[in-house]
């Protein structure tokens, strides 16, 4: 009997580990917002309703939707302080924050006009409205995975005192990592807000959206070209992407993984380094800095696969950079084998050198006498002392 039962756990236990790994979704956490009822400004039929298939679209994929309608700045700003402190606080996260509104560019930036807006001059912008860049910084602090900001806001400037005279909104100039930011239209162009319940370009998304199996681009890539299409090209979507990973907004088809969340964390690095330093980790969604001691090892388990960029740098200086590749149920080594040069001993002083003392030297003087006098005197030869420092 004991061993029947050994035999199920043992079958059922493949199931419970797959079981376990699927649960390992990421989380989704989303911001929509929709202003139409504008009181200054021309209304807008369609962005309440963009605002609400959206959100409801998104909820049926699974994320946590923060929706706001007919918003003011304050709303707004609290909202996106919201929405990054959710991402931060769960790194295997996905954020989507999705516009539907007035929307302008001043000097290169673009702004999301709120509802209660009364902005005038142009001057009064970066007071009174709400920042792209700013909702871009303010995401890319949580670290999270992945953000998509979605802005379907390219329509002319509403103000009467637009010195620029742009039109829709501008290319943004500083894209954080691990993003997808996608506008309506191309940049300087407009979009069309459409004849139907939803505008040109939300239409189209919404299709894709509840499209089954689609990875995150391809999502964007369809909805580009379907309003390219339906548009005659006069309606460009833009999409920049700074993502390369994979991922699926809504259920993953069967047998696809997703990279940058747990379900791919099933590699293994370990780190040995000869001499002590500070070693840095970057790459695949994770960023570490270790003090290592000499003969230093770290172990580091689960980690998504991919590749990875470690510096390490030495108490004197140096510094010595690898690149590695790590695979999935597989264990990458680095090894940093670099030896600092030993200080040299310092020479021992030297000993003053006393003065040198003059030498005697000799020189003999040969003198010729006749032999009468060697044989009467006696000759002694004589020596001149000359001395020579």
């Amino acid at each position: 009997m004991k061993i029947k039962i050994i035999y199920a756990l043992l079958t059922l236990l493949p199931a419970l580990v797959f079981a376990q790994e699927k649960i390992s979704e990421p989380s989704k956490y989303a911001l929509v917002i929709g202003n139409g009822n504008y009181s200054s400004l021309s209304r807008l039929a369609n962005p309440v309703n963009d605002a609400d298939d959206i959100a409801a679209a998104l909820e049926t994929l699974g994320f946590n939707v923060d929706k706001l309608l007919n918003a003011s700045q304050e709303q707004m700003e609290s909202a996106v302080i919201r929405l990054k402190n959710r991402l931060s606080a769960e790194h295997d996260s996905y954020g989507f924050f999705f516009y539907a509104g007035h929307g302008v560019q001043s000097g290169g930036e673009n702004y999301l006009i709120p509802l209660n807006a009364n902005i005038p001059d142009e001057s009064f912008l970066r007071s009174k409205a709400v920042s792209v860049q700013l909702v871009l910084d303010v995401l890319n602090d949580a670290r999270n995975i992945l953000n998509v900001v979605v802005l379907d806001a390219c329509r002319d400037n509403p103000f009467g005192w637009s010195r620029s005279g742009s039109r829709g909104l501008a290319v943004t100039s500083r894209q954080p990592a691990d993003s997808i930011i996608v506008y309506a239209t191309s940049s300087g162009q407009t979009a069309s807000d459409g004849r139907g319940r939803n505008g040109l370009f939300t239409s189209s998304l919404l299709t894709n959206l509840s499209t089954p199996g689609l990875e995150v681009k391809e999502v964007f890539n369809r909805t580009g070209a379907d309003v390219a299409d339906i548009s005659g090209r006069r309606q460009i979507p833009a999409i920049y992407n700074q993502f390369f990973g994979t991922a699926y907004l809504g259920a993953r088809p069967q047998g696809a993984f997703e990279t940058g969340s747990v379900l791919t964390a099933t590699g293994a690095l370990r780190i040995n380094t000869r001499s002590a330093g500070t070693m840095q980790i970057t790459g695949a969604n994770l960023q570490r800095t270790v003090e290592l001691p000499e003969w230093g090892h770290l172990p580091i388990e689960k980690i998504s696969a991919g590749n990875y960029r470690v510096v390490m740098r030495y108490e004197d200086g140096k510094s010595e950079e690898k690149t590695v590749t790590v695979g999935r149920e597989e264990t990458a080594t680095l090894e940093f084998v670099y030896l600092p040069k030993p200080p040299r001993e310092p020479r021992p002083p030297r000993e003053p050198r006393l003065p040198r003392e003059p030498r005697l030297l000799r020189e003999p003087n040969t003198l010729r006498v006749s032999g009468r006098d060697r044989v009467n005197h006696k000759v002694t030869a004589a020596y001149t002392y000359m001395f020579k420092k």
